[in-house]
């Protein structure tokens, strides 16, 4: 049985925009100076009837450009809290209260608990191993405080690589909300370099641009549409390139993407039952009788 190929794509048809149509040039936020294609996300009978005010779409990025953003935003977050962990761990194991993180400065607790080369070996090994985790967190706050997204992330690949495979991986089971894989958005290319869609940050063409990208704008005439609406753009144009579809996402994958976006905006959280509740359930379930019969 063959394998049906992911994610599902067709050749974009000139002059013809609809939902799930990649077009290049698009926008995003954060990654300026990068490759940002957009993904139509308006109703297909809508675009198809011409009854949309503006046509919605999603920014689709490079998956090595997202890690060095978005994803660089996770992994700094889970690294900071697996420093926590580490030092609240020590301070455990060496009968100090972690209320003292963020009272005094660590270099101070270290002095005061964790001195060198007093006491009983074991006391020694726990007080190197806290101040050299000290030190390690000071670097990894000092190279954050640069601001170099590459930098930062060199440092994850050359120290933390099993943290970006981890990312990765957890981002194709679709488990990083706010983001969805894409394997390729090329039907004649067959390299996998991987794209990740933005499910958060959607964007607005005023249909009197949208209707033209069908066909290709090039950067002069996009400026010359833009001078004539009063609505607010989100295409990049560089000169000598036009914005124009590339390949189209159908079914059932652009329903998954769909799906992913409408959980994202539609979750709805409650309250956890209360501590006393869940007490009596277990207490009244673990009793030895014979729940629903009369005795």
């Amino acid at each position: 049985m063959l394998e049906r190929a992911r994610p599902h794509l067709r050749r974009a048809r000139y002059g013809d925009l609809t939902q799930g149509t990649v077009f290049s040039c698009a926008k995003s936020i954060r990654y300026s100076k990068c490759d940002v294609f957009g993904l139509t996300i308006t109703a297909r009978c809508d675009v198809a009837q011409d009854k949309y005010p503006v046509l919605n779409y999603l920014p689709v990025v490079k998956l090595q450009d997202w890690l060095r953003r978005d994803g660089l935003d996770i992994l700094v977050s889970q690294e900071r809290n697996e420093q926590n962990g580490r030092l609240r761990s020590i301070l455990k194991s060496a009968d100090v209260s972690d209320a003292l993180i963020g009272s005094i400065p660590l270099s101070d607790i270290a002095e005061i608990h964790f001195p060198i080369k007093e006491g009983e070996k074991t006391k020694n090994k726990i007080s190197e191993q806290f101040r050299d985790h000290i030190v390690s967190m000071k670097e990894f706050e000092e190279l954050n405080e640069k601001n170099d997204f590459n930098l930062i992330y060199t440092w994850f690949r050359d120290k933390k690589p099993k943290s970006i495979e981890t990312l990765i991986k957890r981002l194709i089971r679709h488990e990083v909300l706010g983001y969805y894989i894409l394997e390729s958005l090329s039907i004649d290319d067959t390299r996998e370099i991987g794209f990740v869609c933005l499910l958060r940050e959607v964007q607005t063409l005023p249909r009197s641009i949208s209707t033209q990208l069908g066909k290709g704008i090039d950067h002069e005439t996009y400026h010359d549409l833009c001078e004539n609406i009063s609505l607010a753009f989100n295409l990049d144009i560089p000169r000598g390139e036009m914005a124009m579809p590339i390949v189209e996402v159908y079914s059932p994958t652009i329903e998954h993407i769909l799906q992913a976006f409408s959980h994202l905006f539609g979750r709805i959280g409650v309250a956890d039952p209360r501590p006393e509740s869940v007490s009596a359930f277990l207490s009244d379930s673990l009793k030895n009788n014979r729940g629903g019969q009369e005795e």
